[in-house]
């Protein structure tokens, strides 16, 4: 037997996208209920599989910039990213 159930949103995928807009759907109305579809598991997600996280400038008084973040991005897909994005 197949088991039905219902949800006043659902949302498409676990990544940080997916996750997010959850979140954000909760804090617009707290008794809203959410589905989550995905086909891996939530920590297998292409944001949490992408070089082993996500990346930001974080820390511009420290030297982080956002020249090497976007160096950092295009390395790490081994320079097959459009560096013209």
């Amino acid at each position: 037997m197949v088991e039905s159930l219902e949800f006043d949103l659902i949302i498409c995928g676990s990544g940080l996208a997916g996750l997010r807009a959850a979140i954000e759907a909760a804090r617009k109305n707290s008794k809203i209920k959410i589905g989550i579809v995905s086909k891996l598991q939530v920590m297998r997600s292409h944001s949490v599989s992408a070089e082993g996280g996500t990346a930001a400038v974080l820390f511009e008084d420290e030297g982080d910039t956002i020249e090497s973040h976007i160096y950092d991005t295009v390395k790490g897909s081994d320079f097959l990213a459009d560096q013209d994005v």
